[in-house]
């Protein structure tokens, strides 16, 4: 996975809302790689806080790309430090990857996005608009005071195409009774908060309709019933133990064997690796269910193995 890291500097600040920030990030010594729909970039802060942000625009020759952030008051205090943040600060980033590809070529498409999960969900709504595809999207918000990104997307002049959803003013949407307003050819992206994200795919289930989905943070993991196993590298042939209390990028990074790393909850793909023999126990929230059915990769900060011994591609 694609964990370079290099330094740009914030070059605008946009407050969007009272609690959302636009941060421009402009690069001079190497352009942005991977820029599309979807992608993200991890963020290095101070005292080695690491956070992953979606790209919601950039500059045609990809040395400038915008994320937004959102303030946690009660986080564990990466947006706090973002927010703290000016114009002309230095930034270490690593270069954008993207675990939410957006499939080209498909007859329509419908986007929903939950509070700060509108930032891909934007990055596609506007390329979409840009190429011509038939497109809907959904942008659900605690009042109207929290969609900040309503003038953005008023921008993209989708019409009747575009819904903007208080759940103050208007309560909570029901999705299965959208679904049966939406083409029956039509394929979902969506990004926003675990039970928003779970409404859409229980309606989307019963309505026979496709979903793709990003998450922001790591689905909840039983521990209780964790055994011990071994990890062998194929490149080596070196096997090691990993313990109950134990991960498996713990103990290979204690042993001093390289591996990409970044959010260290099964969220961002940075730690994906090739499995060349055993059987995985997935834990990830990203990996699809063919790719976690098929055996070949997995998670290796949160994953275990559910056979005595697994083989790396290390």
């Amino acid at each position: 996975m694609n964990t370079q890291r290099f330094t740009c500097r914030i070059s605008n600040v946009e407050k969007l809302s009272d609690h959302i920030s636009s941060i421009e990030l402009h690069t001079e010594c190497a352009l942005f790689k991977g820029l599309a729909p979807g992608a993200h970039l991890d963020v290095l802060l101070k005292d080695n806080l690491m956070r992953q942000y979606s790209i919601y625009s950039y500059s045609a020759d990809h040395k400038t790309c915008r994320i937004a952030v959102k303030r946690e008051d009660q986080g564990r205090g990466g947006s706090l430090k973002m927010h703290q943040l000016d114009e002309h600060n230095l930034l270490t980033v690593s270069q954008p990857r993207n675990n939410f590809v957006l499939q080209d070529g498909l007859p329509h498409y419908t986007l929903i996005a939950g509070g700060i999960g509108i930032t891909p969900i934007f990055s596609m709504a506007h390329q979409l608009k840009l190429s011509g595809h038939k497109v809907t999207v959904f942008y659900l918000v605690q009042s109207s005071a929290d969609a900040a990104f309503a003038n953005l997307l008023n921008d993209l002049d989708l019409g009747h195409n575009l819904h903007i959803h208080s759940t103050q003013e208007s309560g909570r949407i029901d999705f299965n009774l959208v679904f049966t307003h939406l083409p029956r050819e039509t394929t979902i992206y969506t990004c926003g908060p675990q039970s928003m994200m779970q409404a859409v795919e229980q309606a989307a289930e019963s309505a026979h309709i496709k979903v793709h989905l990003e998450r922001f943070s790591a689905l909840p993991i039983d521990t209780g019933q964790d055994n011990n196993f071994q990890v062998e590298i194929s490149s080596t042939g070196a096997v090691y133990t990993i313990e109950e209390d134990d991960s498996i990028i713990d103990v290979l990074l204690e042993e001093g064997i390289e591996v990409d790393y970044s959010c260290l909850e099964g969220v961002c793909g940075a730690c994906i690796t090739a499995v060349i023999e055993g059987s995985v126990e997935h834990r990830d929230s990203i990996l699809s269910e063919k790719e976690q059915v098929s055996n070949k990769m997995m998670c290796v900060c949160v994953s275990r193995a559910s056979s005595a011994k697994i083989v790396l591609d290390l």
